[in-house]
C-alpha cells in the first residue's frame, strides 16, 4: 500500500534553493548578487540574454524573494499544494509542471512589465492552486485537496494584488500561473474523458474504512429529512424513487446557488445523490476517516472492495445547469459497473 506523504520532495528541494538565495541576497536587498538570476541582465534589453543561451533565466526568478514574509507565504503554499500533486502524480510530473509554469509566468511578466526586477514563487503557487482546484472538480481523488474557503481566499488575494494596494507585485506572473495551471488540469481531464464521467475514485485506504456508526446514521437521516422536506407534503412519497431524488436535487440546486448554501445542505444533496446510486447499483454507505475528517463513501456489498467517493455537489450543480442530471446519474452507474468489472477481472 502506497504511503500518503504530507510533504513533497520536489517542494523541499525548491524551498531549499529559495531559502539559500534569500540568505545570499539579504532577501533581495543585494540586487548585484541576483544579476545572474534575474530574467534579464538589467543592462541588457529584451530577450537578448536568453536568446544567447542563458536559458536558466526563464526559471531562476522563482527563487528570488523580496522579504521574509514573501518567502514564507510562498513556501507554505508550495509545501501544501506540492504534496497534493506529488502524492497523486509523482515527483517527475510535479517538477515538470513547476518548470513549465515558472517559465511561462516569468516570460509573460517580463514581456508586459519590461523590467527584470521581479521574483518569487507566486506564479508557480497560483499554477499549483489552479491545477488542484480544477482537477478536484472532475476527479474526486483531488477534491479533498482544495476547500471552498481556500479557493475564495486565493482568488480574493489575486484580485487584491491587482488593485495596487499592496504595492508592486508581479501580477502578470500570477495571472499566467493561474491560467496555465487551470488549462493544464482541464485539458488533462478532457483527454481522459473525465469531463463526461462522474468523479469517482477507487481507494486502497481500507485501514480507514468503517461502517456507519449510530451517529453517522442519525446525521444521514437528518440530511435526508431536510431534502425530503423540500417537497410539498403530498408529494414526499416521490422521494423514495430514483427519479424523485434526482427531481428534488435539481429543484434545490435551481432555487439557490451552491456557493451560498451552508455545508450541511451541500452534504445533504451529495448524500441523496449517493442514495440514488445505492438504489441503482446495490452499493452501500460506509465512512472513511481521512485527515481527521469523516467522509461518507460507497462500497460494494460483496468483495472485491472498491471505495467510491461521493460525487461532489459542484458536479451535480454543473449537471443541473446543463440540464443533464439524469445523464450524470447514468454515467455514474456505468462508471461503477466498469470499476467493478475491472476489479473482478484483475482478481
Amino acid at each position: 500500500m502506497q504511503k500518503i506523504k504530507n510533504y513533497s520532495y520536489v517542494s523541499l528541494a525548491l524551498a531549499g534553493v529559495s531559502v539559500a538565495v534569500a540568505i545570499m541576497s539579504g532577501f533581495g536587498e543585494n540586487l548585484q548578487s541576483l544579476t545572474l538570476l534575474f530574467f534579464s541582465d538589467p543592462e541588457h534589453a529584451g530577450l537578448t540574454d536568453i536568446m544567447s543561451g542563458q536559458i536558466w533565466r526563464l526559471l531562476t526568478p522563482m527563487f528570488i524573494h523580496f522579504g521574509a514574509m514573501h518567502l514564507l507565504f510562498n513556501m507554505l503554499w508550495l509545501w501544501d499544494l506540492g504534496a497534493v500533486i506529488e502524492n497523486k502524480k509523482g515527483p517527475t510530473f510535479l517538477m515538470g509542471f513547476v518548470l513549465a509554469v515558472s517559465a511561462a509566468s516569468n516570460l509573460v511578466q517580463y514581456l508586459f512589465s519590461q523590467s527584470p526586477y521581479f521574483g518569487g514563487m507566486s506564479g508557480v503557487v497560483y499554477g499549483l492552486f489552479a491545477y488542484v482546484w480544477i482537477r478536484g472538480r472532475y476527479d474526486a481523488s483531488f477534491s479533498s485537496g482544495m476547500r471552498k474557503a481556500t479557493v475564495h481566499m486565493m482568488l480574493a488575494w489575486f484580485v487584491l494584488c491587482w488593485t495596487g494596494l499592496l504595492g508592486p507585485i508581479a501580477n502578470w506572473a500570477h495571472t499566467m500561473g493561474l491560467l496555465t495551471g487551470a488549462a493544464w488540469a482541464y485539458l488533462e481531464c478532457r483527454g481522459q474523458g473525465w469531463s463526461l464521467l462522474p468523479t469517482f475514485a477507487s481507494s486502497a485506504r481500507q485501514q480507514n474504512l468503517q461502517y456507519f456508526s449510530t451517529a453517522d446514521i442519525l446525521k444521514a437521516e437528518a440530511q435526508r429529512d431536510w431534502v425530503k422536506e423540500q417537497y410539498l407534503p403530498e408529494a414526499r412519497s416521490q422521494f423514495d424513487t430514483v427519479e424523485g431524488k434526482l427531481k428534488i436535487i435539481e429543484a434545490i440546486l435551481q432555487q439557490k446557488p451552491l456557493e451560498t448554501r451552508p455545508q450541511h445542505e451541500v452534504q445533504a444533496i451529495e448524500l441523496v445523490f449517493a442514495d440514488a446510486l445505492v438504489l441503482g447499483t446495490g452499493l452501500k454507505l460506509a465512512t472513511v476517516d481521512d485527515d481527521n475528517q469523516r467522509m461518507p463513501v460507497l462500497i460494494p456489498a460483496e468483495p472485491p472492495l472498491i471505495i467510491f467517493q461521493l460525487v461532489p455537489a459542484s458536479r451535480l450543480m454543473d449537471a443541473v445547469v446543463n440540464a443533464d442530471l439524469p445523464g450524470l446519474y447514468q454515467t455514474s452507474l456505468q462508471k461503477i459497473a466498469e470499476n467493478l468489472r475491472s476489479r473482478v477481472a484483475d482478481k
